[in-house]
């Protein structure tokens, strides 16, 4: 917390997105990009694939998300 107050003195400008924002405007928004950026494109020609996430959270508030794509492509 005092970092975050630190760096909001230092410039007032930021904005601190809340967990709830991140996740549900944000994050989405992202991985919609990402998708049709990378992942499609890459799956033209895939005949195995695997989807796996990871969602740590903490007591402090300090949560974390990962996800990974595995494939086999037919190159």
């Amino acid at each position: 917390m005092w970092l975050k107050c630190l760096i909001l003195h230092l410039c007032q400008k930021l904005n601190f997105l809340s967990r709830r924002q991140f996740s549900q405007e944000i994050l989405p928004r992202l991985i919609e990009k990402t998708s049709q950026q990378y992942v499609f494109l890459a799956l033209v020609d895939c005949f195995f694939l695997t989807i796996s996430f990871d969602l740590w959270m903490s007591k402090g508030a300090y949560d974390v998300f990962a996800s990974m794509i595995n494939f086999l492509s037919g190159d």
